[in-house]
């Protein structure tokens, strides 16, 4: 696994983990503890805890941290890798974001966005006097999309449940968010191989997974269970015992008989019916279920201005700023100052992400939490903008430049924007590279107080954030800021990389650092 968990662990250095598929996980030995300052704890499990906590340098936005007990998973570190893995693959405006990952000798920390909204079930009353179909289509409509998402990326996620869905605020803008990633798992995405380990929750379990041989529509089934729940406010089957649960799943039939489904419309009933049926092969798809007519119902009387999952947008969103602007603005600079902005996003909250998911959400017309090449056109168009073949192109390929030559194969072929490279790309520098954010940004990199980020220190960070850089990459990224040649970032070199900011650089004392 690259470390056993006897051995002590050289502080600073950067450890591999391997899951059961090979797959290769990088955590950092960086202690947490000079890093963030824990809160409270949000809930206890048999593995460990999670808490709150707040980045020292950032005390602006929460975090949850998962933390896992490194003696209660001893010989099976390969399943926390996957989780750990799966994380660190996603990027969808309904999935819980990864941030870091570290460890030392007792625990590993898992770090995360924390839902100040609670779990889906608690969030519902607190938000709405009366709850009704037209609320649960636009919750629907969002897991779903994550989890064609994810499906997409050839991952099924095995345990959907309603605990299992969080939202980002108590207010009006809170979004749901698709949780807990420990029982997901790679699927044969040519279906050749099947599925076989019993896993999820057995409210929610699909017949063919109690049967033993399936594949990722068992995550359909899971959510025609949530969604039939939400509607109607009970589960579809019940039993007194596992066995009887078990065998009602597999043999008995959906009932729309209770008085709470004269209310409900004929295009969900139906579209409950084609997630629910026992056979997976005429079980929708996630592809097909995103497309399904109830998510197009209007209904009337429906109140979308008052609920912040429903989205509205206007021109104020925009500030004045058209969407090849926003993509244009990111034209050339520093490699680094590219990667450095996304871990900018990082540390905003939602409500100062909020204007530019709206428009990611805009574009995104097909709801798949990715910005294809012919969505972006259509954007475009639809705004006046110039933009030929070739423009789109490069706005694309500039947003996120490929890092490797397997990297740029794929791009070419994809032409695909992901969500958090759109928010990193279009995020206002002059409203959010503030002298804070960037002594805050400094100290991502600069853990050990020197004053100076090293390639070290820039392989180390990365490895907390699951990305894999070269050292050669590295070297290239240093070399663009780094005038004097010493192969270190100093913080005015740091603060360099935005000159196009105004006021950014003008309050330097002799030695390079910033006043107060």
């Amino acid at each position: 696994m690259g470390c056993t968990s006897g051995a002590e662990i050289k502080q600073n250095s950067i450890i591999q983990m391997k899951t059961r598929n090979q797959d290769v996980v990088f955590t950092s030995t960086e202690d947490i503890s000079k890093i963030y300052q824990f809160g409270k704890v949000l809930g206890v499990g048999s593995f460990g805890k999670v808490v709150t906590a707040r980045m020292i340098k950032n005390l602006e936005k929460q975090y949850a941290i998962k933390i896992i007990e490194r003696a209660k998973v001893k010989g099976r570190e390969d399943v926390l890798a996957n989780e750990i893995y799966m994380l660190q693959r996603l990027d969808h405006p309904n999935i819980i974001k990864f941030h870091e990952v570290y460890q030392n000798n007792q625990n590993f920390y898992i770090c995360m966005d924390y839902c100040k909204g609670g779990e889906l079930v608690e969030w519902i009353p607190k938000k709405y006097k009366s709850f009704h179909e037209q609320h649960i289509q636009g919750i629907m409509k969002k897991i779903a999309s994550a989890v064609c998402y994810i499906h997409d990326q050839g991952i099924v996620h095995r345990d959907i449940k309603a605990e299992n869905i969080m939202v980002t605020s108590k207010k009006e803008d809170g979004e749901p968010k698709l949780i807990d990633f420990g029982l997901a798992n790679k699927f044969d995405t040519s279906h050749l191989k099947r599925l076989k380990s019993f896993a999820g929750t057995p409210m929610y379990m699909a017949p063919e997974v109690i049967k033993g041989s399936y594949d990722e529509k068992c995550d359909i089934w899971s959510l025609g269970v949530l969604l039939f729940t939400l509607l109607s406010g009970h589960l579809p089957f019940h039993g007194e015992t596992k066995e009887e649960l078990y065998d009602n799943i597999q043999t008995a039939n959906i009932s729309f008989d209770s008085a709470i489904w004269s209310h409900i419309s004929g295009e969900a009933k139906d579209i409950i019916k084609r997630m629910l049926s026992k056979q997976p092969a005429q079980r929708l798809t996630s592809k097909e279920l995103v497309k399904h007519n109830w998510f197009k119902k209007h209904f009337k009387n429906d109140e979308k201005n008052s609920s912040g999952l429903n989205n509205s947008l206007n021109s104020s969103v925009f500030e004045n700023r058209s969407i090849y602007s926003l993509l244009k603005q990111n034209q050339g600079g520093a490699k680094f100052k590219k990667e450095v902005k996304t871990l900018l996003i990082n540390q905003l909250n939602e409500t100062e992400l909020n204007s530019l998911k709206e428009i990611f959400k805009k574009i995104d017309v097909d709801n798949s939490g990715t910005i294809t090449f012919q969505e972006l056109k259509e954007a475009l168009k639809a705004e006046g903008s110039p933009a030929t073949y070739e423009d789109i192109e490069k706005l694309i390929n500039n947003v996120a430049p490929p890092q490797t030559q397997e990297e740029v194969g794929k791009r070419k072929k994809e032409f695909i924007i992901k969500y958090s490279e759109f928010l990193a790309s279009c995020i206002d520098e002059r409203k959010f590279i503030t002298k804070e954010k960037l002594s805050a940004l400094f100290k991502i990199f600069d853990t050990d107080n020197s004053n100076f980020i090293t390639k070290q220190n820039i392989k180390e960070a990365f490895a907390r954030n699951g990305k894999q850089i070269s050292d050669k990459q590295i070297d290239e990224m240093i070399a663009e800021i780094d005038p004097n040649h010493d192969n270190k970032i100093s913080f005015e070199e740091f603060c360099l990389m935005f000159d196009n900011v105004g006021g950014v650089n003008k309050n330097f004392n002799e030695d390079g650092s910033m006043y107060a």
